[in-house]
């Protein structure tokens, strides 16, 4: 599916996290803006938001396992901007550009071609 960009999207994350499959997490608090996130704290320090269905969360809800790789890049967008989805996940699309470049960007922000 193609999109087109109506608002565009900045990141305010300029150094995403990004983990493995079977690597160890420390986890925050759920996001109220979009649900299924969850703040995460990766084995190198870096911390960003990452969707629960990833992670196997432990009895105490403060640690986890990732479930599968991750990488939290967001994809800064212009207005009229084309882009194809590659996924959604959480009111999320996982995108790449006329640039073949791949990132995250709210669904809110664009709309069906």
């Amino acid at each position: 599916m193609n999109v087109i960009v109506k608002t565009i999207h900045k990141s305010d994350y300029p150094n995403p996290i990004s983990f493995s499959e079977g690597e160890s997490l420390i986890l925050g608090h759920l996001d109220t803006e979009f649900i299924g996130w969850i703040r995460t704290i990766t084995k190198d320090g870096n911390e960003g938001w990452a969707p629960v269905d990833y992670i196997e969360m432990s009895q105490c809800k403060t640690k986890g396992i990732a479930k599968s790789n991750y990488n939290a890049f967001e994809l800064d967008t212009e207005i009229n901007e084309s882009l194809r989805v590659i996924s959604e996940l959480n009111e999320w699309f996982f995108v790449i550009n006329a640039s073949y470049e791949k990132g995250w960007v709210p669904m809110e922000t664009v709309g069906i071609a």
